[in-house]
């Protein structure tokens, strides 16, 4: 699905990063990865046979999903009624296959795959590396090479672009145990981007974060154009708790550091808690309470306009695993080559 118009088209980005930094501390990241990092050791010491899967499923997460899950329903006639009428309630059909028909509560609904599948479907046969910024103790990194398979990641090189040392040692660590995997580990600042690990890439390089962009108040619009610039063909896909930031007065308020419109919100999270309204609400306030992210949509937007991307699929606040003030926002986008 390919937008064709501008996605964000509200605020400038902010071209210098914040003198004073703001969001979750180096410090705070650290001693998180380093409980992680303890954890492998165990593992590794208590179960030096097991694999890496068991290892993801037991430490924090293997949630792959089903594959194609609205098949059911395009290949079977008497069942597709009903999930045409679900899914019509959100405005989608069968060719969507973000959103699939479900029963939630007692209730027909429709919920959405995976985000590890979604982004092993971003794979091509030219692709050459996956790269996650933000990576912590790259996760997400080891989820799409348990997924994706070993003979398929043979002619792919696996980078974790990670702020602290104790998430790259954690992840060095659970790729050493694989033995298999080629994982490299990389420093990376969203403040001060560096992504000259990429410069000899060719093909097509899968670039993503998940969750991490959140945690920077303001990340330097450079990086756009250091993807840019990338002799590779590139993908970017954000899946980041920033939906919000689509609304006007919320952006504002935020930029103009308006405690007390923020305050008062979050004294009504927990009324109307069914409506749009409220969800959106919700999200700003968690985001100005831990000094989130702001500018993430904004510098889409920018890039947007000056031609650098196209926008194949954008998901505003599509599931909330963990934490439901914090949703997941997809971007998906694939940089525009500068002509030669």
């Amino acid at each position: 699905m390919t937008e064709t118009i501008d996605p964000t088209p509200q605020v400038s980005p902010t071209a210098t990063p914040a003198p004073a930094p703001k969001g979750r501390t180096k410090k705070s990241q650290g001693v998180a990865w380093q409980k992680i990092s303890d954890k492998i050791d165990e593992f590794i010491t208590r179960r030096p046979d097991d694999q890496l899967a068991t290892f993801l499923a037991d430490l924090r997460e293997l949630d792959i999903g089903r594959k194609d899950p609205n098949h059911f329903y395009r290949t079977r006639e008497l069942v597709q009624p009903l999930g045409k009428a679900i899914l019509g309630a959100i405005d989608r059909t069968y060719d969507d296959n973000f959103h699939y028909p479900d029963v939630i509560a007692g209730r027909y609904s429709t919920s959405t795959i995976s985000p590890i599948r979604y982004l092993m479907g971003c794979v091509r046969p030219d692709t050459t590396a996956i790269v996650e910024l933000g990576s912590g103790w790259s996760v997400n990194l080891f989820q799409l090479y348990v997924g994706l398979g070993r003979t398929r990641s043979r002619t792919i090189a696996y980078h974790g672009a990670e702020y602290t040392d104790e998430g790259q040692e954690a992840a060095k660590r659970l790729a050493a145990h694989d033995g298999v995997i080629d994982y490299h580990a990389h420093s990376f600042d969203y403040r001060k981007p560096d992504i000259s690990f990429l410069k000899e890439a060719q093909g097509h390089v899968l670039v993503f974060t998940r969750h991490s962009i959140e945690q920077v108040d303001l990340i330097d619009p450079k990086l756009y154009d250091m993807l840019h610039k990338l002799g590779a063909k590139v993908t970017l896909v954000h899946i980041e708790p920033t939906g919000w930031q689509r609304d006007p007065i919320l952006i504002t308020r935020r930029k103009q550091k308006d405690g007390s419109f923020f305050e008062d919100l979050g004294k009504l999270n927990a009324q109307d808690v069914f409506s749009a309204r409220r969800q959106l609400e919700n999200a700003a306030w968690w985001s100005w309470r831990l000094d989130y992210n702001i500018n993430l949509t904004s510098i889409i937007s920018q890039a947007y306009r000056n031609k650098k991307i196209r926008v194949v699929r954008r998901e505003y606040d599509f599931a909330a695993i963990g934490n439901i003030f914090n949703p997941s926002s997809l971007y998906h986008l694939e940089f525009i080559k500068p002509a030669a």
